[in-house]
């Protein structure tokens, strides 16, 4: 007799399935960010010469000391992941962005993991692996060379872990946790927010078990990694200095501790609106992007669905105060609002919009057929957009065209000055460093300047933040280049002589 049909076990496969040509078709097509190259810069240095160093970067008058012989600005072992990509497969955009999509599949896994140990549903945490594999924010940062993703995977591996194995052996559970825990903050700084979260777990499930034994165990892999990253930092301390603490406060990053009240409720006003396009910026995105904001309005009613049930407020009541965790050390601690981090809240998210839905699903049969058509709506949404994004083809439509023009006007001795995502396209012969100043502070004077919306971005910025480079490089720009090369995206512009 054959076994019946696990239809979870389907949908699960066929959204793994959607994540993996999602999230590999973005990385194929999506056009290098700026810190995609600065990322990749070290790495590659690593991999094809024996040292972490940031070569592509204007290193004149910079507050980056040696930078170009030690990368400090960013925790190290995202760039070690990538390194070793490219060392296996060789320099290349999707070599990089092919590890964010690794981490992807980790961070599925967790989520999975995680709404199993709180639910204890195979329904509800098969469908929050389904809308965190099509939720727009996990595949942009899944095919993203950053490290967000990386961070996020390990942060709620660790969660998962813990929630996994605390019962059969609290010992392994401590470890194994608090070792993914290190990993995900040598990856980033936002780690922080998932050893807080697992703190609370913590006192919440086991305050009564957990003595000295497991607070031995727990603290061996800071020990190690803190031993491991000490030694990384004492090969020059001024630099490390210079470096991590220009990245730490630059741009008002770590206002937040200043103002907690102001950032928190710029978290409604600036990050969240930004991600899901209820705010208008420049950044080049087309198309309806104001539709991302019914995403955002799904996951506030599962929020909403969780608080306000009380079967359900019960069951998450420490998933709640996690997510509590999250929102408020994510407000503090990033004065700079970046969208890319919401993907250490978001599966979050997608668990209580699961656990929401499940409920109706089995409590109020008559809302099952509208419900299950708002669900295909909302899915399709996501897995649209995404789709959308890769039709576009930035990269084989725009970035490549515009390396190709460099490629072939930029003679040997012709310096290209534009973002560090130009070293993907560009050739080896040409010369070519990124500096965000455009010769403001060292005087040189590129013959191709590389203009697109981070640059334009960069300015605008400046008129509060650097009011001279403001209204320098315009003038710069007037006076002594013409366009020489432009698309939808990118606009060259090339040194007069006359």
């Amino acid at each position: 007799m054959r076994a019946p049909l696990d239809y979870r076990k389907i949908a699960i496969v066929a959204a793994i399935c959607a994540f993996l040509a999602l999230a590999i078709g973005s990385s194929l097509t999506n056009r290098p960010q700026i810190d995609e190259g600065m990322f990749a810069d070290p790495a590659r240095n690593l991999a094809e010469h024996g040292f972490l160093g940031t070569t592509s970067l204007e290193t004149e008058k910079s507050p980056l000391l040696r930078i170009e012989q030690r990368t400090y600005w960013v925790m190290p072992l995202f760039l070690l992941n990538v390194a070793a990509s490219f060392k296996a497969f060789g320099f290349s955009l999707i070599a990089m962005r092919g590890v964010s999509v690794l981490w992807g599949l980790i961070l599925l896994a967790a989520i999975y993991l995680i709404a199993w140990q709180l639910s204890r549903s195979r329904s509800v945490a098969a469908f929050a692996l389904i809308l965190a594999a099509c939720d727009y924010m996990v595949l942009e940062t899944s095919s993203s060379g950053r490290m967000d993703i990386m961070s996020a995977g390990l942060s709620f591996a660790g969660v998962a872990a813990y929630l996994t194995l605390r019962e059969r052996n609290l010992n392994a559970a401590v470890l194994v946790c608090h070792t993914l825990l290190v990993l995900s903050g040598l990856t980033h700084p936002n780690a922080l927010m998932a050893f807080i979260a697992v703190g609370f777990l913590t006192v919440y499930f086991d305050r009564r078990r957990f003595g000295s034994r497991q607070l031995l165990l727990a603290a061996v892999p800071y020990l190690i990694g803190g031993a491991a990253f000490g030694l990384w930092v004492m090969q020059d301390p001024e630099a490390f200095r210079a470096q991590f603490i220009d990245n730490a406060t630059m741009g008002g990053r770590m206002q937040g501790l200043s103002s907690p009240l102001s950032n928190i409720t710029r978290e409604f006003t600036e990050r969240y609106p930004h991600a899901y396009g209820l705010q208008a910026t420049s950044s080049g995105h087309t198309g309806p992007v104001f539709l991302k904001g019914l995403i955002l309005l799904g996951y506030i009613t599962g929020i909403t669905g969780v608080c306000a049930i009380g079967e359900l407020r019960r069951r998450y009541k420490p998933l709640i105060v996690v997510a509590v965790i999250y929102f408020l050390v994510l407000a503090l601690i990033d004065g700079q609002k970046e969208t890319p981090y919401l993907v250490h809240i978001v599966p979050v998210f997608a668990i209580f919009l699961a656990a929401v839905c499940c409920w109706f699903w089995n409590n109020m049969p008559r809302l099952r057929v509208p419900l299950a058509a708002a669900l295909g709506g909302y899915l399709i949404l996501q897995i649209g957009g995404m789709a959308m994004r890769i039709r576009q083809n930035t990269c084989g439509n725009f970035y490549r065209p515009m390396t190709e023009y460099l490629n072939e006007n930029a003679k040997s001795a012709d310096l290209v000055m534009g973002g560090s995502e130009l070293i993907f396209g560009l050739d080896p012969e040409v010369e070519h460093v990124a500096d965000g100043r455009f010769g403001y502070l060292t005087g040189k004077r590129p013959q191709f300047i590389v203009y697109d919306s981070a640059v334009e971005n960069s300015l605008e910025a400046s008129k509060t933040l650097f009011p001279a480079f403001y209204e320098y490089f315009p003038q710069l720009l007037h006076d002594q280049y013409r366009i020489d090369y432009e698309n939808a995206a990118y606009k060259v512009y090339r040194r007069r002589h006359d």
